[in-house]
């Protein structure tokens, strides 16, 4: 049984997410001591992350049609997951283990009350429709195999209009971010 005041911080991590996850970049950014061969791990992982983004954003139309193909046969939830590659990506990068531990912390407590909201969400939109999909594909953790029932193509359209271009755009800020920190502390 989980205590009633560890729900109520969960939820206040879910409501400000970005305001939870502020000190936690801080402290990545700060704490960080990069190695060579943590920049190439974690640039990675990142660019793994962002390129799994890419993947959900361009078969996702939001509200409109239950997204079942491409990595929504592997998950329910690849956005988040991509976020998790990210996450791991840029602490591999930050090459501290205690900011890990931390920003692993942050991210359960961030995403699992919002994956819960968002699994309420679309039983209320789709009803029957996602209580099936949901039989064969998992909550979070992807399964190897591609789920049955696929419907839907990837568009870059939707990409676009899903605005990832700008993470794009971000995240290899940060990965510069990551090799300058390396290089001024060399």
């Amino acid at each position: 049984m989980i205590p009633q005041w560890y729900n109520k911080l969960e939820a206040w991590f879910a409501t400000h997410r970005i305001v939870a996850t502020l000190p936690v970049a801080l402290l990545l950014i700060v704490l960080a001591k990069p190695t060579p061969f943590s920049l190439v791990i974690g640039g990675f992982v990142v660019i793994l992350g962002e390129s799994g983004r890419i993947w959900s954003s361009g078969h996702i139309d939001k509200n409109a049609e239950l997204a079942t193909a491409g990595p929504y046969a592997h998950t329910r939830n690849p956005l988040y997951v991509a976020n998790l590659l990210l996450l791991i990506g840029f602490c591999i990068m930050a090459h501290n283990l205690w900011v890990t531990l931390l920003a692993l912390l942050a991210f359960a407590m961030i995403y699992r009350p919002v994956i819960r909201e968002e699994a309420t969400h679309m039983v209320r939109i789709f009803g029957d429709q996602y209580h099936r999909w949901s039989e064969d594909v998992p909550l979070f953790f992807p399964r190897l195999t591609a789920a049955p029932q696929q419907h839907g193509a990837f568009s870059w359209a939707l990409v676009i209009k899903h605005r990832e271009h700008r993470n794009v755009i971000a995240f290899l800020l940060g990965i510069l971010l990551f090799c300058a920190i390396y290089y001024w502390r060399t």
